[in-house]
């Protein structure tokens, strides 16, 4: 029982200190923006600022960039919206 109890505290711990992977995602143009997301079939809109990071679809998403290109990301990628055309690196 008392190993039971530390292999379930070890479990819980290296849980807490694991990285949440999701794309981040900054708007490098001038003038702010709207990116339209699609997660686990909900659709949602990120406004983003100038200059303005995001993480978001950490199980993987659908992007519409605002020049209307669609983006699929798997949500460990870094996206920069560069003019209006969403760019995976």
């Amino acid at each position: 029982m008392k190993i039971l109890s530390i292999v379930l505290v070890a479990t819980a711990s290296l849980a807490g200190v694991m990285p949440a992977i999701a794309a981040d995602i900054t708007n490098g143009d001038k003038k702010a923006v709207v990116i339209d997301v699609v997660e686990n079939g909900n659709r949602s809109k990120v406004p983003l600022s100038p200059g303005a990071t995001e993480s978001i679809c950490p199980s993987g998403c659908f992007i519409t960039a605002p020049n209307g290109d669609r983006v699929g990301l798997s949500g460990a990628e870094t996206v920069e919206i560069s003019g209006g055309a969403a760019i995976v690196k």
